[in-house]
């Protein structure tokens, strides 16, 4: 178990910065409210500054408080790079690795990388988070995941990228869908058909919105939905189709459950998939092999398209 050196008063400041009220931080840590205000205030009041702008629509962080934010960021990675370090020392495989991927992996990459630590290091608990792309990279930029596999990440001069690869978009469907016997499809035919949108909360929507907005309005009937795994399983209930790219549905096309069908327009971007991790914070001998585990798994699974398992 990790060495928590981050002192209290910034740890609640840093969720209430990030959930925007004082409320929803005490929920999701588990500890009173007033507790938290008492801390945040005294921080005020040592300082003689305000440390948020409080409304009645939430707290937003002001320019004070954000230094104090900068400096829990520091603290939490020093911890990191502490814990890291003395569990290279030890010279033995084992310890805590955090780790973030999306939710449409769970039934690929993120169950057969889980069973690999399991099988390869039996000492090392893994700890595996779903999560939107955005909250993982900010999560390996801020020190609370040590690695991440992540589509559409921005780069950063504080992130290493271990393995990276585009991959273009195309159409799932299942089987007997008469879109599955296509052997491509154009996003005008695309949106004749009932189809499951990504929401906002994921980046390929952005980026989608940014190359090709106009199908979300032209579409003759939509789901817009905030995960992965939910807009395959619209797609498996034969209702649905979704345009994505294959590394979001490794398992089921390898298992012959969908058919990915190419997009034949001309200007349709490609997603990027990559692992990652905090340049700042040294790896571990441990957390070396398991990034290589990661890569490893997703060359078989992505890239020659045989998931394992």
């Amino acid at each position: 178990m990790s060495i928590q050196l981050v002192p209290r008063s910034l740890q609640y400041l840093e969720r209430v910065a990030q959930l925007g009220s004082i409320q929803a931080a005490s929920r999701e840590i588990g500890i009173s409210a007033s507790a938290i205000h008492r801390q945040i205030k005294a921080l005020e009041d040592a300082l003689g500054e305000m440390l948020f702008e409080r409304s009645a629509h939430g707290m937003v962080v002001t320019p004070s408080g954000q230094m104090f934010l900068d400096l829990a960021r520091d603290w939490r990675l020093d911890n990191t790079r502490l814990w890291s370090t003395l569990i290279t020392q030890r010279g033995i495989e084992y310890g805590h690795i955090r780790i973030a991927c999306m939710d449409g992996m769970v039934n690929g990459f993120a169950l057969e990388f889980a069973r690999e630590i399991a099988g390869r290091f039996p000492h090392v608990h893994a700890e595996i988070t779903t999560t939107s792309p955005d909250h993982a990279v900010k999560g390996v930029l801020n020190g609370d995941y040590d690695l991440a596999a992540v589509v559409n990440a921005w780069p950063d001069d504080d992130l290493i990228v271990h393995w990276s690869r585009k991959f273009p978009l195309g159409c799932l469907a299942i089987p007997d869908h008469p879109v599955a016997r296509m052997d491509s499809i154009s996003l005008k035919e695309f949106v004749t058909y009932p189809i499951a949108v990504q929401s906002a909360a994921l980046s390929i929507r952005r980026l989608m919105e940014a190359h090709h907005g106009w199908i979300f309005n032209a579409a003759v009937q939509s789901v817009q939905v905030n995960s992965i795994q939910l807009m395959k399983l619209l797609v498996l209930s034969g209702q649905f189709i979704a345009a994505t790219s294959e590394v979001d549905a490794a398992a089921e096309l390898h298992q012959g459950l969908l058919r990915f069908v190419p997009i034949n327009d001309k200007d349709m971007f490609q997603q990027s998939f990559s692992v990652i991790s905090n340049a700042l914070i040294p790896a571990s001998a441990t957390t070396q092999k398991i990034i290589a585990i990661a890569v490893e798994i997703l060359e078989h699974q992505v890239v020659a398209g045989k998931p394992a398992g």
